[in-house]
């Protein structure tokens, strides 16, 4: 063989191991399904210099994270939180439980108040009355419609959380549902202390914003399922479709002379047949602190 021909055959191996490296590269990347902790922040001035450290889990889907949960529970001890929000479909409805309750038992040890409503998939139990009770035994605080008023850091909270519509209407509207929230909350407005709802569904935001909530966690969008890092925060969400608005990060709406802000976690569920793309599994810290009225994020191009 030629020299010419040698230095072809070199170069074109090089080139190609470079691509196959690539690839793989990407495909880790785009495939990876570590958990991540994500950490937003934002502000309100009806703290008088306190903040609150809320850690934020969804959308589970009664996936196992570590033998008994421990890497899923190791994130959330570390993050250090004062109070924890389970934003529904914690408990799957097509697998087994146990995982899940690993995580409520684990949650529960910490020692901060837990917090849960259902999501779409636990609605579909058919023994689901069983199951919250099972939740309730757990030490977790079960909210359907009702709201418990708490303090912490010194700041006065009254925490709100409603099931899933589809408890409400079985064809998945709203309309029952809506009602239902307005009698439940119909003092929220005129209430001084700052009101935090949790609800499965992130696009009624503005909904929420209407029923005068200062601050609102959510589910439900598995981050759009596909993400493009600085281009595109989710392909397809239930309930939003393509190109989803509200499909993980902070939102906020800002009218009525005041503020609303929404935390939609992008979830913890792993599933073999509908594989996260640049959307790992997450553990979110949302920290609500007094400050200038700014709002900082470590996820900014979901805002």
């Amino acid at each position: 063989m030629s020299s010419f021909w040698f230095g072809f055959c070199v170069k074109l191996f090089m080139v190609q191991y470079i691509l196959i490296s690539a690839a793989a590269a990407f495909a880790v990347c785009a495939f990876w399904s570590g958990l991540v902790l994500r950490r937003y922040e934002f502000s309100t001035d009806r703290f008088g210099g306190a903040s609150i450290r809320a850690v934020h889990i969804s959308d589970l889907h009664s996936t196992r994270h570590g033998k008994n949960q421990k890497k899923l529970l190791l994130m959330v001890k570390e993050a250090e939180p004062d109070i924890i929000f389970l934003t529904g479909d914690i408990v799957d409805d097509r697998k087994k439980r146990k995982p899940a309750f690993e995580l409520f038992d684990g949650l529960c040890a910490l020692g901060v108040p837990v917090y849960y409503v259902t999501g779409n998939h636990e609605i579909n139990i058919r023994d689901l009355n069983d199951v919250t009770d099972k939740i309730r035994r757990s030490g977790v605080r079960v909210l359907d419609g009702e709201c418990e008023k708490i303090v912490m850091n010194g700041v006065r909270l009254n925490i709100c959380g409603i099931s899933d519509p589809r408890s409400y209407d079985r064809e998945g509207g709203y309309d029952g549902w809506e009602s239902a929230m307005r009698t439940a909350f119909a003092d929220i407005e005129d209430d001084s202390d700052y009101n935090i709802l949790l609800s499965h569904r992130p696009e009624r935001i503005g909904f929420y914003h209407e029923l005068g909530f200062d601050a609102v966690f959510c589910g439900h969008a598995h981050g759009g399922q596909v993400r493009i890092p600085f281009l595109l925060n989710g392909l397809f969400s239930p309930h939003q479709g393509l190109f989803p608005k509200y499909a993980g990060g902070i939102y906020s709406v800002d009218k009525l002379s005041r503020k609303t802000f929404e935390c939609v976690s992008r979830g913890l569920s792993v599933f073999w047949n509908l594989p996260r793309v640049f959307n790992p599994p997450e553990v979110v810290l949302t920290v609500i602190k007094s400050d200038d009225s700014r709002t900082d994020s470590s996820d900014k191009n979901s805002i």
